[in-house]
């Protein structure tokens, strides 16, 4: 794609006039992969800036205020597009296998492979919960394992329907963990046990993370957002635009917010929709979307969504849907996963494997 024009905002700022520091992650072929979770990558840990390389398939640790490299992991196939952190551990993936790594140091303590000697069987992504560690796998399986060791609890086939991996990342709300799969249905287990407690049909796969919010779970499919009781799977609400698919979802405080896309338009690169804000019936906001949005996230601390797209990083205002600042190169694309937020410091990933610290234009 060539370079673009920027989208419009309150303040524009280059990425050189904001970086603190960088550091280049040696041999990369392509560093992020394109995320359907809410977590960011690189994510901070303490004192670190830790990132989940896609290709060729590794974890690097670097220190957060010098861009030091601390500790790297090398993975057994592709990364996938985060990591979380809990305990002292991170738990990574790959194509194939499932890492607990020691957080300080990178040593690995466990793997888990659903299916042994084969390729690319977990797209899903590790969801951490009271000293447990849910995924699920491409042949169906929901798995439950220990966080200490790796043993695994439980493990439950989601659906025998065709079509039926589990690529999602689950939610947890109580002692329910929710999932959804790729045969258009979300089920809910007993965590301490393992037994199905409900499941709800929808209308396409789901494949992005189950969002939790105040009783409710959230799925997404191409072409709606459901809202679920968690205790029951009942559908509280179900969201659809005509000639509009769901591209990204973050939950904010109030609202939920998301990026549509025109399912109209076949060209990738002229691509353009709206950005939506509604609580429940209520719409808040309908206003043109950036081009090129991959992600989106919503920042606890800042009160502040964080925009992700394949020519930038935009910062919106989730009250009313405009970009407060717009943060690109001036002579190229800037493609990052989703960002990270620590004090006055944003922390990125690039394409080609640079990881940044930039200078926060919110405390400007």
């Amino acid at each position: 794609m060539d370079r673009t024009e920027p989208p419009e905002a309150r303040s524009h700022h280059l990425v050189d006039t904001l970086r603190l520091w960088t550091y280049r992650v040696p041999a990369t072929h392509a560093a992020v992969l394109p995320p359907h979770t809410q977590h960011p990558n690189p994510l901070v840990i303490g004192d670190s800036v830790v990132a989940s390389v896609f290709s060729p398939g590794a974890i690097y640790s670097v220190h957060k205020a010098t861009g030091e490299l601390q500790w790297f992991s090398q993975l057994d196939g592709f990364a996938g597009a985060q990591v979380v952190a809990a305990d002292g551990w991170i738990f990574a993936k790959s194509s194939k296998t499932l890492y607990c790594l020691d957080a300080a140091q990178g040593t690995r303590q466990w793997s888990f492979s659903p299916i042994p000697n084969s390729r690319e069987t977990i797209y899903s992504c590790p969801t951490y919960h009271q000293a447990r560690v849910f995924i699920g796998d491409r042949a169906g399986m929901f798995h439950c394992l220990d966080a200490a060791s790796g043993r695994l609890l439980w493990a439950k086939k989601v659906s025998t329907e065709r079509n039926n991996q589990v690529n999602a990342t689950a939610a947890i709300h109580d002692d329910i963990a929710v999932i959804g799969c790729n045969a258009g249905l979300i089920a809910a287990y007993d965590i301490p046990t393992g037994r199905e407690l409900w499941q709800q049909s929808i209308d396409g796969p789901c494949v992005d993370e189950i969002l939790a919010q105040r009783g409710q779970v959230f799925a997404t499919t191409a072409d709606s957002i459901y809202a679920l009781d968690a205790a029951t799977g009942d559908i509280a609400f179900r969201r659809q635009w005509p000639s509009l698919q769901v591209r990204a979802v973050t939950l904010c405080r109030d609202s939920i917010v998301s990026v549509l896309r025109d399912r109209t338009r076949r060209d990738a690169e002229t691509l353009r929709g709206a950005l939506v804000a509604f609580n429940g019936a209520k719409d808040l906001f309908h206003v043109p979307a950036a081009e090129f949005v991959v992600a989106i996230r919503f920042h606890e601390g800042s009160g502040l969504i964080f925009e992700t797209r394949l020519d930038g990083l935009g910062i919106v205002d989730p009250a009313t849907g405009g970009r407060l600042h717009n943060i690109h190169r001036d002579d190229d694309l800037f493609s990052c996963g989703l960002v990270d937020v620590d004090a006055d410091r944003i922390y990125a990933m690039d394409m080609e494997g640079t990881i940044y610290a930039l200078r926060s234009p919110i405390a400007s």
